[in-house]
């Protein structure tokens, strides 16, 4: 288990800088851009997402589970091949189209944008195949870097574009060079890998092709489905109000993923690898999604509370008053990201137990409930209402699904309840003094302030209670000593 841990630190650790930039950053690009440059880079953005996660046919998920180096070789040249036609088939159907797609999203700008399409779809999917291989690789110090990169390219070119002409070109072209970036630092640490791509070969990626050939036959319809439904808020948003609601969405989102990508993404990745071992080797990981799935309960209670009470006043003050709404949002949609952050890495459960047709089952009525909620608000005209609507729904299905994973990883449903209830209510009654001072309407240093020591507050009673936190805690900490 040490050395599960110590993947997830170095995961976190380079993500924790990853996203430090980013936030240090965000009061700046939010500044720069308007809340329309954040609605048409959204659109664009998940129109590029939904075909990249299926541009390989998701044989990049297969890229952990084979024995032999090799066969994951030949698994990561399929996905190259797949990568390359899907990226030119798509500039061939989207650019004829641009216009069209644009008028029916209510964005007349994005049309522009649409000729980037097939370059973002193939960096974006080359890093999700560099990021598994060097998983497997366990090169977890070399996928923090890459996140770094990532980050840091992406931001600073998002700044220095903007600062000379604000426009979703800059945002665009800033994600782009982020992914280019992130790429070139995987790619150099390949040619240590040379050895096993000298036998791939056509008949073998066929071979391997066909042994994960439920990849393609259920995960890619479940993750299609999955990413289509966290992309269709933008498109019905956009569709029923303004591309400035899509904006106030869409950072909101953002902000609130934080935590979701900087732990629960390292957590998913490494939690894969694991998982993906110890099941080859004894078919029993009950104990580590157990150890995982309470760890981001605890880690995530806090924050939910603080978002719940305080958000608007975070929102304004950090990124300035015309984001006063991204705030709003974030606090109707934190519940929902919670849930999602807890659920988000040991779903790879579905893949490491061959369970895709259940998560395919799973993301179609996540997509249909979506839909029905989001044009209830746009039916009343009222975006607020709509998202109120898809929070409440979204806590209650991923919540089922949540439970599912845990049950079918053989860990028991009772002890986690009482665990997720004893940590709320630690972080319910932590945070009292928080909402009493904003209550008061007190200003926001004051807010920030109490924010900060109940913080301090929180986690130390959390280190307290979970014995095994604080074991990891020190041994890390002697270890950086040495």
């Amino acid at each position: 288990m040490s050395d599960f841990i110590r993947n997830i630190m170095k995961l976190v650790s380079g993500s924790m800088v990853a996203q430090i930039i980013g936030i240090l950053l965000f009061p700046i690009i939010s500044r720069i851009y308007s809340p329309d440059d954040f609605g048409v880079f959204q659109l664009f953005l998940s129109i590029a997402s939904i075909i990249a996660i299926v541009s390989c046919l998701t044989y990049h998920l297969a890229i952990m589970l084979p024995r032999e180096n090799e066969d994951s070789a030949n698994i990561v040249s399929l996905c190259f091949i797949l990568l390359v036609i899907t990226s030119v088939a798509s500039g061939l159907i989207f650019i004829p189209l641009s216009e069209g797609i644009a008028d029916l999203l209510n964005t007349p700008d994005l049309a522009g944008y649409l000729i980037l399409l097939p370059l973002v779809i193939f960096l974006s999917g080359l890093f999700n195949v560099l990021n598994y291989w060097s998983s497997r690789r366990v090169r977890f110090g070399v996928v923090a870097g890459s996140r770094i990169a990532n980050s840091l390219g992406s931001r600073l070119s998002q700044v220095g574009i903007g600062s000379y002409r604000p426009s979703p070109m800059g945002l665009i072209a800033g994600y782009l060079t982020g992914f280019f970036l992130a790429n070139l630092l995987m790619l150099f640490h390949f040619k240590s890998d040379i050895q096993y791509f000298r036998k791939i070969s056509v008949n073998r990626m066929k071979e391997m092709a066909i042994r994960y050939k439920r990849f393609p036959k259920f995960s890619m319809g479940s993750l299609f489905v999955n990413t289509f439904s966290f992309q269709l808020p933008p498109f019905m948003l956009a569709f029923y109000f303004t591309s400035a609601i899509v904006g106030h969405y869409s950072f909101a989102n953002q902000i609130l993923a934080l935590p979701v990508t900087l732990i629960g993404g390292a957590t998913s990745q490494v939690f894969f690898q694991k998982a993906s071992e110890v099941k080859n080797e004894n078919g029993n990981f009950k104990e580590l999604v157990a150890e995982v799935h309470r760890k981001l309960i605890l880690i995530g209670a806090f924050p939910l509370i603080v978002f719940m009470i305080v958000g608007e006043d975070l929102f304004t003050f950090f990124l300035g008053a015309e984001w006063y709404s991204a705030g709003i949002y974030a606090k109707i949609l934190a519940p929902w990201l919670f849930i999602r952050f807890m659920y988000s890495p040991i779903s790879s459960v579905f893949d490491i137990l061959e369970k895709q047709n259940i998560e395919l089952v799973f993301n179609i009525l996540v997509i249909c409930s979506i839909f029905v909620t989001l044009f209830i608000g746009g039916h009343y005209n009222d975006p607020v209402l709509g998202l109120i609507l898809l929070s409440v729904v979204g806590v209650v299905l991923w919540s089922c699904a949540n439970f599912y994973l845990l049950r079918i990883s053989g860990v028991q449903l009772a002890d986690e309840v009482k665990y997720l209830i004893k940590y709320m209510l630690i972080a319910i009654v932590v945070s009292i003094p928080l909402a009493l001072v904003s209550y008061l309407s007190a200003t926001i240093y004051v807010i920030l302030f109490i924010s900060m020591v109940l913080s301090i507050i929180y986690y130390s009673v959390v280190i307290y209670q979970d014995h095994s936190l604080r074991y990891r805690l020190l041994d890390a900490i002697r270890s950086a000593k040495k």
